[in-house]
């Protein structure tokens, strides 16, 4: 167990969906030639308010819409965090772009196995 803040895991996030971010931008050019950027702010608080893996009380968190500054989590609940979030960056719907070429592992990530906050 150890004591993490919001930021790590906007950060963790922002790892996820800087590999994907391109195709939401609709950058037509050659992206891979590029410098991989990070995302805005604005596109992390889309992220956030548009993936269905995580709950309510979560996306607060994330938010910042909570007094709560520190959640206590599991080696687990940050794997499945990451793996939720990898899942949504992945995800057509979030890209808006055909990502069946993306082998992924991150699949058969379920809507109804909404992430919760650790507590």
């Amino acid at each position: 167990m150890k004591g993490i803040t919001r930021e790590y895991l906007l950060y963790v996030i922002n790892d996820c969906i800087k590999i994907t971010i391109h195709y939401r931008r609709k950058i037509a050019d050659n992206y891979f030639a590029k410098e991989i950027t990070a995302a805005t702010e604005e596109e992390l608080i889309d992220f956030i308010a548009t993936i269905p893996y995580f709950t309510i009380e979560l996306k607060d968190f994330l938010m910042g819409n909570l007094t709560v500054q520190t959640i206590i989590i599991s080696q687990d609940w940050e794997k499945d965090f990451a793996r939720k979030s990898i899942a949504w960056a992945t995800n057509p719907k979030w890209t808006e772009t055909d990502m069946s070429f993306l082998a992924t592992n991150f699949k058969n990530v379920v809507v109804g196995d909404a992430l919760t906050m650790p507590y």
